[in-house]
């Protein structure tokens, strides 16, 4: 057991729960902080306004600036958004001390990434171009957003491809935890429909999560093509059922939409509709209100959780538009034009002509989530103890989505960063050293740097601490270290040093004399 658990009037005027270890003392009655957000790189400044108010802000347990794809054959990791926009997002989230794990999307192409992740040359190289971004521009990990093998590869290619994946997810979460990073997954969801299990089985959550820190599952898109809720709560329900039981709770994180869409469709079969009549567009949160007033409607909450309006209009215009062919020069100028009379030179000009005017009645269907169908989200994921939610994206949604969600019962608690290193042991040729380290305001794993005499190690420590667990409800079980380090006979100064986010102080620290024989 780490430490003795107690309750005190904390410095806000409000009881707190406090693990004492020692002279430190833990806070931690409310588990975590329970929400993040991909930040996408066209957002600007809507989608920092979120975790850069100081109210809100205090609910966020990290940040994903959408910023980044790999392209090309081998993968290479480029910028989609501007270098100022992403430092922009970076240094909003830093002045909230707020961690940031950058997301990455599969740009290259068709089965491209497949073989990547097949080839152990290319998915060391892979690796290594993803390690070097962390490492270079000072993040706190990486974020995998690699949703061609479910959405561009063909599916008869998964059972090839998903053990080749979780070798990649693995090579990759060494590389990053040995340097004290994270890895997360944004993964499709997979649920049960009965006895069938349906969704995007090739991720295989359960074979990646040792190896990963969060699992973010895309829970939205429910059915994009026709008009529909975009997350109906009977499939976020069934999305939780399945992946409980699947992998470690602190680590799954579920995807909620902050965007419906608005679908135009023909009421009438018969009828022929100008051209652009029918279609869909989507809608955020934030403007979805907007939408409804303009058309003078009261949106009314469906039984999936979702706002729904719906209204008719008379669509007139133009339909058929013929589209010229595409003009390539001769590859030879001819040197004269023949003569009509021969039946050759030029030839009267063609007319391109539209369809005429049409009229249909057009049919408008609107779904859209608001703050109450985000906060119900969020109490499911809550009450299976998952660590929390993602809302794609930040900048759609309304502020409103903050104050429903503080309201639910998880809110940042009132801790300090802390550090424990248990009694050394010793082993054939060294020291093994064996503790924690812990942020109790989020259940993500933090890097701790360890040294023995002038030898000095840097990882995540993210291994199972099951006492933690039970003293601290909800912070979560993976915060423990486990390190061996080869040493002659001697007696040496050990130390574990908790260390801050990228741009935070470092943390407490914490020695022990040791002897190695």
């Amino acid at each position: 057991m780490i430490g003795s658990l107690r309750h005190i009037a904390s410095g806000r005027g409000v009881v707190a729960c406090v693990v004492a270890v020692g002279a430190l003392a833990l806070t931690a009655c409310d588990p975590n902080r329970f929400v993040s957000g991909w930040v996408p790189y066209w957002s600007g400044t809507e989608g920092r306004a979120g975790y850069g108010n100081t109210d809100a802000s205090m609910l966020f347990s990290e940040i994903s600036p959408f910023w980044f794809t790999a392209t090309g054959p081998t993968g290479a990791v480029a910028l989609t958004g501007t270098e100022s926009g992403l430092s922009a997002a970076i240094s909003t989230a830093r002045s909230r001390g707020l961690p940031v794990i950058p997301t990455i999307t599969d740009g290259t192409g068709r089965g491209v990434m497949a073989g990547i992740v097949a080839d152990p040359a290319k998915r060391a190289a892979h690796i290594n171009g993803l390690v070097d971004t962390v490492m270079r521009r000072g993040l706190d990990g990486i974020d995998l957003d690699y949703e061609g093998f479910a959405f561009t590869d063909d599916k008869a290619t998964w059972p090839t491809t998903a053990p080749n994946w979780v070798t990649f997810v693995r090579e990759l979460g060494d590389a990053l935890h040995g340097r004290g990073k994270l890895l997360t997954a944004t993964i499709p969801a997979t649920w049960m429909d009965g006895s069938t299990r349906r969704g995007y089985w090739v991720y295989e959550q359960q074979a990646i999560a040792p190896f990963v820190d969060r699992v973010r599952l895309m829970v939205y898109d429910w059915t994009p093509s026709t008009p529909s809720p975009t997350a109906p709560m009977f499939w976020v329900e069934q999305v939780l059922a399945y992946s409980t039981p699947r992998v470690p709770v602190e680590k799954l994180q579920l995807g909620v939409p902050a965007y419906g869409r608005h679908w135009r469709t023909k009421a009438n079969a018969g009828e022929t509709c100008p051209d652009g009549a029918l279609g869909r567009v989507s809608v955020t949160t934030r403007r979805g209100p907007e939408l409804a007033a303009a058309q003078k409607l009261t949106p009314q909450r469906h039984s999936s959780g979702e706002l729904t309006f719906t209204w008719t209009q008379v669509a007139t215009g133009q339909a058929g538009t013929t589209t010229p062919p595409t003009w390539t020069p001769p590859p030879v100028v001819a040197g004269q034009v023949d003569d009509p009379a021969t039946g050759g030179g030029l030839q009267p000009a063609k007319r391109l002509v539209r369809g005429g005017t049409v009229t249909c009645t057009v049919r408008h269907t609107v779904f859209y989530p608001d703050a109450l169908s985000i906060a119900q989200r969020a109490q499911a994921a809550l009450a299976r103890d998952w660590s929390g939610i993602i809302v794609w994206a930040l900048g759609y949604e309304d502020p409103a989505v903050y104050q429903a969600l503080s309201t639910i019962g998880r809110q940042r608690p009132n801790g300090a960063t802390g550090v424990a290193l248990d009694e050394p042991v010793g082993v054939a040729g060294g020291i093994r050293l064996r503790g924690w380290a812990l942020d109790p305001e989020t259940d993500l794993p933090i890097a701790v740097r360890l040294t023995v005499g002038s030898a000095s190690r840097t990882v995540t420590a993210r291994t199972s601490r099951p006492d933690i667990a039970a003293v601290l409800p909800g912070v979560g079980a993976f915060h423990g270290y486990d390190e061996a380090f080869t040493l002659p006979p001697g007696t040496y100064q050990a130390c574990a040093t908790a260390l801050g986010w990228v741009g935070q102080p470092d943390g407490p620290q914490t020695c022990r004399t040791v002897t190695v024989i």
